[in-house]
C-alpha cells in the first residue's frame, strides 16, 4: 500500500516557526508507477491547501503564517475521495525554531549534569520546550533533503536527562520570557571540525586546503571506499582494544587481586599525572591497577555511598572491597559510581582501579572530586561534596601488568568534511527558523593557523546557511569558548586565537552576535558543567540580533 513519509521535523510534537510560512515537504513512496501526479492536501489550523506530486512522488506545500500557540493537529491526505489515505501528526505547537550545531558542548546532555542541576528534576511543570536530536549520520555527495529518523521530545522529568544542557536552559529561558513554544533541532557532533559543517563548494573557495579537503570528500561518497577504511581502522583499534581488554586479563577477574591483596610496584600521588611522578610512566601505554585503603566509621559501614573519582585518562574500572562498582570507557565523563548498600564495612576498606592509557598520557586529573561520600553531593566541584567525604587524595599504591605500543587512532567518518553539512544541517535549513546557535571551535584550536583561519571559514559556513535558509539576516548567536587548560597548557594560547576569531565574526558580520563565556569554563574539563550560564548568556546575545 502507498505511504506518506514526511523528514523527522515533519512528527508528532513537532514545534514550527511563527509568523512565518512554513514549507511542508515529503513523497509518496510507490507512488505513480505510470507517472501520473497524485493530489496531497495538508489541513492546518481550518485550512486546507492541495497540491500534485511530481513524477517521483515528491511534493511541498506552504502553510500560511501563524501566531504562536497549540497544540494542533495537522493531517495529510493523498488519493482520491473514494480511496482517501491519511497521515495525522498531532500535538503540534507553533513558536520559535532553533537549530543547535556544534560539537559535544553542544551535544552534552542534561543527564550528565543532574548533580549540579537536581532542582531541574524536581519541577512542577515544565515550559512547552520540544528537542529533535538526529541520530550521528552523513553524506558526503550531496544536501540531503530529509535526515535520519528522530522523534520530538517534550521536556519532562523523564525526558530531560536526553536533551542537550545549553540548549535546555537557553530554550527554558526564552520560552518563560516570551511566552512562546520552543522547538531545539540539535545537530551537534562531539569532535567535529567547523569542516564537517560546510559544503565541499563552501571549503574550496575559503579554505586553505580546500581542494584537498572536498576531494577526500568525493572520495568518502563512494560507500565502498568509505566502508573500507571504517573496516580497517576497526581491525586496528579492535585488536589493541583485545590486548587490553578485561577478558584477556586474568587478574581483572580475581577476586583477590581486585580487594587489594597484591605486591604493588611502587607509590604515585592522586590525582595527578602518572609520568610526572615516575619513570615507570614514561610514555607508558598499557595497564596498571591503583590501590588505596580507607577507613569507615561505624555508623557508616553498610550504608550505599558515591565514589567520585573526577575524569581518568583513559579508561578505568572500579572495586571496591573486590566487587565492581562502575566502568567508564574513554576518558572524558566524570567518575560517578555507587558503591551498593551492604559493600562497605566498618574499618578499612579498598579501591582497586584498573585504569588502561592509550597513548602515554595517563592520570586523574587534578581539581576534581576525588572521594567517598555518603548523601547526595549538590554538584560537581570539590566544595559542592558534603561534610563527612573520606577523602581519597594522596598515596596510592600502583602495578603495571601490561605494556603495548600506542594505540592506533580512531577513524571518526562523522568527523570528515561536509558530511554532516549534507546530512544534518542543509535539510533543518529548508525550514523557517528563529535562529541558529553555535557552540564549536575547541576541535580547530590544534595549530595558530588554524585558530587564525577559523574566522573565514565561520564567516563562510554562515553565509552558506543563511543561503541555504533564503534568509540574508538568519540570526547567528556563537557561545565565545570558555576557558581551559593551565597557565602552562600550550592549548591555552590556540584557545584564546580562536575566541579572538569568533569575536572578530560577530564583529563584522550582520546580525551576529557572541556569548562571552570566558569565565564558565573550568582549567580542567573540556566540557564545563555551567551549561546553565552557557545558556542564558547565549539567550542575552540573541536579544540583540533576533
Amino acid at each position: 500500500m502507498n505511504a506518506i513519509k514526511l523528514p523527522s521535523v515533519f512528527s508528532s510534537g513537532m514545534v514550527m516557526q511563527a509568523q512565518k510560512s512554513v514549507t511542508i515537504w515529503g513523497y509518496i513512496a510507490d507512488a505513480n508507477p505510470s507517472g501520473k501526479k497524485t493530489v496531497v492536501s495538508v489541513t492546518f489550523l481550518g485550512k486546507t491547501y492541495t497540491t500534485r506530486t511530481d513524477a517521483e512522488g515528491k511534493w511541498r506545500i506552504a502553510l500560511d503564517p501563524a501566531q504562536a500557540g497549540g497544540p494542533y493537529l495537522l493531517r495529510v491526505s493523498y488519493g482520491d475521495e473514494s480511496d482517501d489515505l491519511s497521515l495525522v501528526i498531532d500535538d503540534v505547537y507553533i513558536g520559535d525554531v532553533f537549530l543547535c550545531a556544534g560539537q559535544s558542548n553542544m551535544e552534552l546532555q542534561m543527564e550528565r549534569l543532574k548533580d549540579d542541576y537536581p532542582e531541574e528534576w524536581a519541577l512542577e511543570s515544565y515550559p512547552v520546550v520540544r528537542e529533535l536530536r538526529f541520530p550521528y549520520a552523513v553524506n558526503f555527495s550531496s544536501p540531503q533533503d530529509d535526515t535520519a529518523q528522530a522523534s520530538w521530545k517534550q521536556a519532562s522529568r523523564e525526558t530531560l536527562g536526553g536533551f542537550s544542557g545549553t540548549a535546555y536552559f537557553f530554550a527554558k529561558q526564552w520560552s518563560e520570557t516570551r511566552h512562546t513554544p520552543v522547538g531545539l533541532i540539535l545537530a551537534a557532533v562531539g569532535g567535529a571540525t567547523i569542516e564537517c559543517f560546510m559544503s565541499k563548494e563552501a571549503l574550496r573557495a575559503v579554505h586553505s586546503r580546500g581542494m584537498e579537503l572536498a576531494s577526500y570528500a568525493d572520495k568518502l561518497a563512494d560507500a565502498a571506499y568509505a566502508d573500507a577504511i571504517i573496516a580497517e581502522n576497526a581491525r586496528e583499534t579492535g585488536a589493541w582494544d583485545a590486548i587490553v581488554s578485561r577478558s584477556r586479563d586474568p587478574l581483572a577477574s580475581d577476586k583477590n587481586f581486585l580487594s587489594g591483596q597484591w605486591t604493588d610496584s611502587g607509590s604515585i600521588a592522586l590525582p595527578g599525572r602518572f609520568a610526572d611522578q615516575s619513570a615507570d610512566f614514561k610514555d607508558f601505554q598499557g595497564v596498571v591497577y591503583l590501590k588505596r585503603n580507607f577507613m569507615v566509621r561505624a555508623e557508616d559501614a553498610g550504608k550505599k555511598a558515591n565514589l567520585w573519582l573526577g575524569t581518568i585518562v583513559d579508561s578505568d574500572a572500579a572495586f571496591v572491597n573486590g566487587r565492581e562498582v562502575g566502568e567508564t570507557g574513554y576518558r572524558y565523563p566524570p567518575r560517578k559510581y555507587v558503591i551498593p548498600q551492604g559493600l562497605l564495612r566498618e574499618g578499612e576498606n579498598s579501591i582497586v582501579l584498573r585504569v588502561v592509557c592509550d597513548n602515554g598520557l595517563g592520570e586523574v586529573t587534578l581539581d576534581k572530586p576525588f572521594a567517598v561520600f555518603f548523601g547526595t553531593a549538590g554538584g560537581s566541584a570539590k566544595t559542592d561534596l558534603p561534610s563527612g567525604n573520606i577523602d581519597l587524595t594522596g598515596e596510592w599504591r600502583y602495578k603495571i601488568t601490561l605494556r603495548t605500543g600506542a594505540r592506533p587512532a580512531n577513524v571518526f567518518i562523522h568527523w570528515q568534511p561536509s558530511g554532516l553539512y549534507n546530512a544534518l544541517v542543509a535539510p533543518v535549513l529548508r525550514l523557517p527558523l528563529r535562529a541558529a546557535l553555535w557552540y564549536q571551535g575547541e576541535s580547530n584550536a590544534n595549530a595558530m593557523e588554524d585558530a587564525r583561519e577559523y574566522k573565514t571559514l565561520l564567516s563562510a559556513m554562515i553565509e552558506e546557511w543563511r543561503d541555504r535558509a533564503g534568509s540574508e539576516n538568519l540570526p547567528f548567536v556563537i557561545a565565545g569558548l570558555p576557558v581551559f587548560g593551565s597557565v602552562e597548557d600550550p592549548l591555552r594560547p590556540l584557545w584564546a586565537e580562536l575566541r579572538k576569531s569568533q569575536e572578530a565574526v560577530a564583529a563584522a558580520v550582520p546580525s551576529t552576535a557572541i556569548a562571552a563565556c570566558y569565565d564558565l569554563g573550568e582549567w580542567n574539563d573540556l566540557h564545563p558543567t555551567n551549561k546553565r550560564g552557557i545558556g542564558e548568556r547565549l539567550f542575552i546575545a540573541a536579544q540583540a540580533v533576533v
